[in-house]
């Protein structure tokens, strides 16, 4: 028993050293939220009609018509609007020594009006760890691993950045209640995966998202739900 009491209290304090001892946390009541964190989000980059924001995105749901008025004398000319699935980078950083590899995306709505359940995913990523500065290729978890001969280095741990993950497919936009449209939804993203050593971490963030009937026509159109309500409102 004593054995046993020792070991976990030398993995707690090499925890509390970032160093990481397996971890069963969820970035919210465990030590993963000193190890793996998802800092943001952002849509650099992204092509897609929905707005992504680094807390809130706006995701439209209903794939409207698009009316471009023709010269005099001339029809309208209707085109269907650019409906696409909603798809996020995630940012995040690793307080250890040794990289992340991401490998489950989870998101979870509280609001049980929204239509649909969980959304899951597998996906690929590497959370790169620390790393110093005297030798940019070389792991660390302090500066103390930074020190090469007599040539002393700071160890940073920086942002690494996930792209293109599905945040909401076309079959959960298809699902969505009309009486959630326009409404900020609370989210929870959480993020799983593990190590070089096969300890797992998770890491569990906020983000609000807002479900609504959005116009993606360009600025020379008018959007309409019906081809009636695009000619009679020509």
């Amino acid at each position: 028993m004593r054995r046993l009491y020792g070991w976990m209290t030398a993995c707690a304090v090499l925890a509390g050293l970032l160093w990481g001892c397996g971890s069963t946390g969820d970035g919210t009541d465990g030590n993963d939220g000193l190890i793996l964190q998802a800092v943001g989000f952002h849509g650099d980059g992204l092509a897609q009609s929905d707005q992504v924001r680094p807390n809130s995105a706006d995701v439209d749901v209903v794939e409207n018509l698009c009316m471009e008025q023709g010269q005099t004398g001339d029809a309208p000319r209707v085109t269907t609007e650019l409906l696409t699935q909603t798809i996020v980078n995630a940012i995040f950083r690793n307080h250890q020594k040794q990289d992340i590899r991401l490998n489950q995306m989870v998101v979870h709505f509280d609001d049980p009006r929204v239509g649909f359940g969980d959304l899951t995913q597998s996906i690929t990523g590497t959370v790169v760890g620390g790393r110093c500065s005297s030798a940019p290729e070389r792991a660390c978890a302090s500066d103390a691993d930074c020190l090469i001969g007599a040539t002393r280095g700071t160890c940073n741990f920086g942002e690494s950045v996930v792209s293109s993950l599905l945040l909401i497919d076309f079959a959960a936009k298809a699902a969505v209640q009309p009486s959630v449209y326009g409404l900020g939804l609370p989210a929870r993203i959480t993020f799983s995966g593990f190590d070089v050593n096969g300890n797992h971490y998770r890491a569990t963030t906020g983000y609000t998202v807002t479900f609504a009937n959005f116009c993606n026509c360009g600025s020379e159109e008018t959007c309409c739900d019906t081809l009636s309500e695009c000619l009679i409102g020509q």
